[in-house]
């Protein structure tokens, strides 16, 4: 009896894991130019395009665009221009207002998601309490396929 609880268990565990993952891979984010901010949209979760400065995960962003090995240092400015213009044109922004666009969930838009959440992490976490208040960022890019 305890076995099939168990299996039940895990189903259910298993199931909210692919519901999040469809969650992931539907959701737009959004770019504020006014602000230099990226959001979720339809959420209240944004990040500083600011926090990439300085950060040693850029070449994950630029692994993500299909940019060549290299160095990269990008202020926030730059980033956000980067996930407005990828250099392979692998999805348009739409502008839905006045310094505001909208990009696609890919890949690519993802791990700048994942970047920001983990510099945010890095920068602002509680380090001196042994219950964080705030958890590890839940990484977004394995929603989607490269």
């Amino acid at each position: 009896m305890k076995k099939y609880y168990l299996v039940g268990i895990c189903s259910l565990l298993l199931s909210g894991c692919v519901i999040s993952d469809g969650k992931f891979a539907s959701q737009n984010y959004i770019v504020d130019l006014k602000q230099q901010r990226y959001c979720i949209e339809d959420g209240f979760e944004c990040y500083a395009f600011s926090l990439i400065q300085p950060s040693f995960r850029e070449g994950w962003i630029a692994a993500a665009f299909s940019m060549p090995k290299q160095y990269y240092s990008w202020r926030g400015e730059e980033l956000a221009a980067l996930v407005l213009n990828p250099p392979d044109d692998r999805y348009q922004a739409e502008q839905v207002g006045d310094q505001l666009y909208r990009v696609p969930p890919t890949y690519a838009t993802h791990v700048v998601w994942d970047v920001l959440a983990m510099e945010y992490y890095t920068l602002y976490r509680d380090d001196e309490d042994m219950l964080l208040q705030q958890r590890w960022p839940q990484p977004r890019r394995f929603a989607t396929p490269n």
